[in-house]
């Protein structure tokens, strides 16, 4: 399946880690955050236009680009992706483009994952803050499922789930008959 990195971020415009604030020319206010050239600046007056190079609007900020969701990422993940996707199972190319992006939304995230050490980490099932919490569980039907229960671990895997699931299953009928060889 293929998907640009353009729509990739148009579908998941609040991904986290955020995206390489990569610097294009325009308005910018009062610590925006760019990367240009290979280092980071962040706005020091109300607005600007000029290039981060200007000192006057500019000061050099500290960061690294290993905070941040970068297009290598996403190319990577549309890869892993790849594999794993049958584009066959949907009804048209739109709806298995929407489905295939929620896959590579979840590789990119098992990636990020993994890259911080954390290796599997499922969703969260309870939390609590003070006397209040609340509770949910994972569908069975995923859970019990070899082939989508590691879906299960990020978010955007379990709508990836959910998305598939109408696809994965049907109807059949058993009608009892048989055939004249005329």
């Amino acid at each position: 399946m293929e998907i640009t990195i353009a729509e990739f971020k148009t579908q998941f415009p609040r991904f986290t880690p955020e995206y390489l604030p990569v610097y294009t020319s325009g308005t910018y206010f009062k610590d925006n955050i760019v990367y240009y050239e290979g280092l980071f600046y962040k706005v020091k007056v109300a607005s600007t236009t000029n290039l981060p190079t200007n000192t006057t609007d500019w000061e050099l900020y500290n960061d690294s680009v290993l905070n941040y969701t970068q297009d290598s990422d996403i190319l990577n993940a549309i890869a892993e992706a790849n594999v794993n996707f049958n584009e066959g199972l949907f009804p048209d190319k739109a709806t298995a483009k929407l489905v295939f992006m929620y896959l590579v939304a979840h590789y990119l995230t098992v990636d990020f994952n993994n890259a911080l050490g954390s290796g599997i980490i499922g969703i969260a099932t309870s939390r609590s803050v003070g006397s209040v919490s609340e509770s949910y569980s994972i569908p069975n039907w995923i859970l019990n499922n070899a082939g989508l229960a590691p879906y299960a671990t990020t978010g955007y895997g379990m709508k990836y789930a959910t998305l598939i699931r109408p696809y994965l299953v049907g109807n059949f009928f058993i009608v009892k008959g048989s055939i004249n060889a005329d």
